[in-house]
Protein backbone atom coordinates (compact mmCIF):
# COMPACT_ATOMS: atom_id res chain seq x y z
CA UNK A 1 0.00 0.00 0.00
CA UNK A 2 3.01 2.48 0.70
CA UNK A 3 4.38 1.76 -2.44
CA UNK A 4 1.24 2.37 -4.49
CA UNK A 5 0.75 5.68 -2.26
CA UNK A 6 4.61 6.59 -3.30
CA UNK A 7 3.60 5.70 -6.80
CA UNK A 8 0.57 7.92 -7.16
CA UNK A 9 2.09 10.81 -5.47
CA UNK A 10 5.18 10.65 -8.10
CA UNK A 11 2.83 10.03 -10.87
CA UNK A 12 0.74 13.24 -9.74
CA UNK A 13 3.60 15.90 -9.38
CA UNK A 14 4.94 14.39 -12.23
CA UNK A 15 1.77 15.35 -13.81
CA UNK A 16 1.71 19.07 -12.23
CA UNK A 17 5.29 20.03 -13.68
CA UNK A 18 4.30 18.74 -17.26
CA UNK A 19 1.14 20.91 -17.40
CA UNK A 20 2.98 23.61 -15.55
CA UNK A 21 5.19 23.58 -18.13
CA UNK A 22 2.77 24.19 -20.99
CA UNK A 23 2.12 27.49 -19.46
CA UNK A 24 5.35 28.50 -19.29
CA UNK A 25 6.06 28.28 -22.96
CA UNK A 26 6.42 31.67 -24.63
CA UNK A 27 3.37 33.32 -26.92
CA UNK A 28 3.84 35.53 -29.30
CA UNK A 29 0.53 37.33 -28.13
CA UNK A 30 2.73 38.24 -24.66
CA UNK A 31 4.58 40.76 -24.68
CA UNK A 32 7.98 39.42 -26.19
CA UNK A 33 11.20 40.83 -27.56
CA UNK A 34 12.83 40.66 -31.10
CA UNK A 35 14.74 37.75 -31.35
CA UNK A 36 17.00 37.39 -34.33
CA UNK A 37 17.47 33.40 -35.82
CA UNK A 38 20.22 33.20 -38.49
CA UNK A 39 21.03 29.84 -41.31
CA UNK A 40 23.63 29.65 -43.85
CA UNK A 41 22.66 32.62 -46.15
CA UNK A 42 19.57 33.66 -44.44
CA UNK A 43 18.51 36.18 -41.77
CA UNK A 44 15.21 36.21 -39.74
CA UNK A 45 14.00 38.55 -37.10
CA UNK A 46 11.37 36.86 -35.18
CA UNK A 47 10.92 36.93 -31.51
CA UNK A 48 11.94 35.49 -28.17
CA UNK A 49 8.91 32.94 -28.04
CA UNK A 50 10.02 31.17 -30.71
CA UNK A 51 13.10 28.11 -30.62
CA UNK A 52 14.60 26.51 -33.23
CA UNK A 53 13.48 23.11 -33.84
CA UNK A 54 14.80 20.22 -35.62
CA UNK A 55 12.76 19.23 -38.90
CA UNK A 56 11.85 16.00 -39.28
CA UNK A 57 10.78 17.35 -42.81
CA UNK A 58 14.00 18.16 -43.71
CA UNK A 59 13.45 21.74 -43.94
CA UNK A 60 16.88 23.89 -44.14
CA UNK A 61 15.31 25.74 -41.10
CA UNK A 62 12.44 25.88 -38.41
CA UNK A 63 11.38 27.72 -36.35
CA UNK A 64 8.21 26.73 -33.27
CA UNK A 65 6.48 29.00 -30.93
CA UNK A 66 3.35 28.30 -29.17
CA UNK A 67 1.13 29.93 -31.90
CA UNK A 68 3.12 29.50 -34.90
CA UNK A 69 5.60 27.95 -36.94
CA UNK A 70 8.18 28.85 -39.37
CA UNK A 71 10.21 27.03 -42.02
CA UNK A 72 12.87 27.70 -44.32
CA UNK A 73 13.63 25.99 -47.38
CA UNK A 74 17.23 27.09 -49.73
CA UNK A 75 17.65 26.19 -53.10
CA UNK A 76 21.07 27.12 -54.24
CA UNK A 77 21.94 28.28 -58.13
CA UNK A 78 24.14 25.35 -58.70
CA UNK A 79 21.37 22.84 -58.58
CA UNK A 80 20.13 23.73 -61.80
CA UNK A 81 22.11 25.67 -64.67
CA UNK A 82 20.75 29.37 -65.23
CA UNK A 83 18.60 29.64 -61.64
CA UNK A 84 20.41 31.97 -61.16
CA UNK A 85 19.18 34.22 -64.11
CA UNK A 86 15.39 33.26 -63.15
CA UNK A 87 13.71 36.57 -61.64
CA UNK A 88 12.02 35.86 -58.48
CA UNK A 89 8.16 36.57 -60.12
CA UNK A 90 8.80 33.53 -62.18
CA UNK A 91 10.71 31.13 -59.40
CA UNK A 92 7.51 31.85 -57.34
CA UNK A 93 5.05 30.73 -60.14
CA UNK A 94 7.08 28.04 -60.55
CA UNK A 95 6.75 27.02 -57.07
CA UNK A 96 3.31 27.69 -56.74
CA UNK A 97 2.57 25.91 -59.87
CA UNK A 98 4.93 22.83 -59.18
CA UNK A 99 3.08 22.48 -55.99
CA UNK A 100 -0.52 21.90 -57.62
CA UNK A 101 -2.07 24.97 -56.44
CA UNK A 102 -3.45 25.98 -59.73
CA UNK A 103 -6.35 28.96 -57.91
CA UNK A 104 -3.34 30.79 -56.17
CA UNK A 105 -1.50 33.58 -57.84
CA UNK A 106 1.82 35.31 -56.06
CA UNK A 107 1.19 38.81 -54.81
CA UNK A 108 3.68 41.78 -53.98
CA UNK A 109 3.32 43.95 -51.39
CA UNK A 110 6.13 46.72 -49.87
CA UNK A 111 8.34 44.60 -53.34
CA UNK A 112 8.23 41.32 -51.62
CA UNK A 113 6.75 38.47 -53.60
CA UNK A 114 4.73 36.04 -51.72
CA UNK A 115 1.81 34.00 -51.74
CA UNK A 116 -0.94 32.02 -48.94
CA UNK A 117 -2.10 28.67 -49.07
CA UNK A 118 -5.05 27.98 -46.76
CA UNK A 119 -4.62 24.12 -46.36
CA UNK A 120 -6.80 21.71 -43.93
CA UNK A 121 -6.78 23.84 -40.59
CA UNK A 122 -3.64 25.60 -41.63
CA UNK A 123 -2.67 28.75 -43.30
CA UNK A 124 0.74 29.32 -44.68
CA UNK A 125 1.93 32.68 -46.17
CA UNK A 126 4.91 32.01 -48.32
CA UNK A 127 7.47 34.98 -48.97
CA UNK A 128 9.86 34.52 -51.51
CA UNK A 129 13.77 35.44 -51.47
CA UNK A 130 16.85 35.64 -54.15
CA UNK A 131 19.83 35.74 -52.69
CA UNK A 132 23.42 35.73 -54.45
CA UNK A 133 23.56 32.02 -54.82
CA UNK A 134 20.13 30.92 -53.45
CA UNK A 135 16.44 31.06 -53.46
CA UNK A 136 14.68 31.09 -50.05
CA UNK A 137 10.93 30.08 -49.34
CA UNK A 138 9.68 31.48 -45.60
CA UNK A 139 6.86 30.23 -44.55
CA UNK A 140 4.86 31.36 -41.85
CA UNK A 141 2.33 28.90 -40.58
CA UNK A 142 -0.78 29.59 -38.33
CA UNK A 143 -4.01 27.87 -37.57
CA UNK A 144 -6.85 29.05 -39.32
CA UNK A 145 -8.53 30.69 -36.72
CA UNK A 146 -5.60 32.91 -36.25
CA UNK A 147 -4.77 33.66 -39.60
CA UNK A 148 -6.18 37.03 -39.95
CA UNK A 149 -4.99 38.23 -36.78
CA UNK A 150 -1.41 36.87 -37.79
CA UNK A 151 -1.07 37.89 -41.27
CA UNK A 152 0.20 41.86 -40.69
CA UNK A 153 2.58 40.21 -38.34
CA UNK A 154 3.78 37.47 -41.01
CA UNK A 155 4.45 40.79 -43.03
CA UNK A 156 6.22 42.32 -40.82
CA UNK A 157 8.11 39.44 -39.84
CA UNK A 158 8.90 38.77 -43.55
CA UNK A 159 9.89 42.76 -44.09
CA UNK A 160 13.09 42.13 -42.02
CA UNK A 161 14.45 38.63 -43.66
CA UNK A 162 18.14 39.50 -44.77
CA UNK A 163 19.51 37.21 -47.20
CA UNK A 164 23.45 37.23 -48.26
CA UNK A 165 26.50 35.26 -49.56
CA UNK A 166 26.16 31.65 -48.17
CA UNK A 167 29.11 30.01 -46.61
CA UNK A 168 28.23 26.59 -48.06
CA UNK A 169 27.27 27.78 -51.48
CA UNK A 170 28.43 24.78 -53.57
CA UNK A 171 26.93 22.46 -51.14
CA UNK A 172 23.05 22.61 -52.45
CA UNK A 173 20.74 21.64 -49.72
CA UNK A 174 18.55 18.34 -50.71
CA UNK A 175 14.88 19.34 -51.00
CA UNK A 176 13.59 21.13 -53.96
CA UNK A 177 11.48 24.11 -53.57
CA UNK A 178 9.58 23.39 -57.06
CA UNK A 179 8.88 19.75 -55.61
CA UNK A 180 8.02 20.13 -51.94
Amino acid sequence: MKKLTVICCIFLLLCTTLSGCFFLIPSIRTESQPKTFEADGIRLVLTDAFQETESERGFFAYYTSQDCGVTVTKEAFSQEAGMDQLPLEEYIRNVIRNNGHQNIQPQNRDGLWYYVVDKDNTCIHAYCYKGPDAFFIVQFICMRSDAETMAETFHQWALQVEVFPSQNSQRPHPMRMWSF
